[in-house]
């Protein structure tokens, strides 16, 4: 009888503990189909099941390249509403309903390689670029995905059901083959079809670490390209509203930081009037947020101007009596985790 008891007892603990021993996991989307006039919109049709690759090759700053399987990797779901830019008109694409393996399962298991790791420990200066198989790539930085509060919004999608408007019926074309699915963006150039290979690089620059500098700020704010300066900034543009932010600020290191308010305009329209937004900078491009002490935070320029939740990080000046507050720094309110947050910001560049 005890003998019994501990077998039922043991058998128990492994399945409450889940997928880590039986490699069990949920899809966190609803499979259920709903007929119109349902409460839920998003499952009104059955799903579509696009071509996918059954696995990804990670190459670039990590030990070794890594073939990763997707078969057994769970999915998540993303709702989008697809457009892009022709001319000065939107051409709307659908609303859709993406299934698919989020970059940040992904990329989990990964060993990285940090080229910049012995003056610069911290991941926040890692990015990735993902192609597919005709050489297109879209950038994404490795704090939009796993520093991101809003989890599991980049995607490779497997399955696409539409988001079909109750009155028109409204039907858009399908596609065919797997596509990278960013949640967050507003205008979808993202979006590329047919991923087959993940880079992970480092942001490159002539950073000098220096911790504890004596002057923890600076006194102008360079925005920079990769071949020229667009400005330099004395203080905040008068032209933009003031935003503030509660925040119970937490770091992935120290944890609790306290409860913080922050103020500050949105770092996306500080650079708009500055920064090219076409739809090859929009997919590719990749922002360098540094500060005075070389500590430095990589960006996808997408995640900046092109953000469809209203997160965009705030841009500060003079926020506080702490050391790096006295002019300009940056607020990640994206971020579930404080890590991109720059203090003492002298250095804005696009690469």
């Amino acid at each position: 009888m005890k003998a019994r008891l501990i077998l039922v007892t043991t058998a128990l603990f492994f399945i409450i503990s889940g997928c880590k021993f039986l490699h069990i996991d949920g899809f966190t989307g609803s499979t259920l189909l709903w007929e119109s006039g349902a409460n839920n919109y998003f499952n009104q049709e059955k799903a579509n099941e696009l071509k996918t690759p059954k696995e990804i090759l990670i190459t670039g700053e990590v030990e070794k390249d890594v073939i990763i399987s997707l078969k057994n990797i769970p999915w998540h779901s993303v709702a989008v509403r697809e457009g892009r830019m022709g001319g000065d008109t939107l051409n709307f694409e659908g609303a859709f309903r993406y299934d698919g393996y989020a970059l940040c399962d992904i990329l989990s298991s990964v060993k990285i390689d940090k080229k910049s790791k012995k003056d610069f420990y911290p991941p926040v200066d890692l990015y990735v670029e993902v192609y597919n198989k005709d050489g297109e790539f879209a950038t994404f930085s490795w704090g939009e995905i796993f520093y991101s509060a809003n989890m599991y919004q980049i995607i490779i999608a497997k399955n696409v059901t539409r988001v079909i408007p109750g009155k028109t019926g409204e039907l858009w074309p399908l596609p065919k083959t797997s596509k990278i699915v960013a949640g967050t963006d507003r205008l979808t150039v993202r979006n590329i079809s047919d991923p087959v290979k993940i880079v992970i690089k480092s942001l490159k620059g002539n950073f000098i670490v220096n911790r504890k500098p004596e002057k923890f700020y600076a006194d102008l704010l360079e925005l920079k390209g990769p071949d020229s300066l667009y400005a330099k900034l004395q203080k905040l543009p008068e032209n933009l509203p003031v935003l503030s932010c509660e925040s119970i600020y937490y770091g992935h290191g120290m944890g609790y930081k306290g409860y913080k308010t922050f103020s500050g305009v949105s770092l996306g329209e500080v650079m708009k009037p500055y920064y090219p937004d076409g739809e090859k900078f929009l997919r590719e491009g990749l922002v360098c947020i540094e500060g005075v002490d070389g500590y430095r935070a990589s960006f996808s320029l997408s995640e900046l101007i092109n953000r469809n939740d209203q997160q965009d990080p705030l841009l500060m000046f003079g926020s506080g009596k702490d050391k790096g507050y006295e002019t300009f720094s940056l607020y990640a309110s994206c971020d579930m985790f404080a890590d991109r947050s720059v203090k003492g910001v002298n250095k804005i560049t696009l690469y």
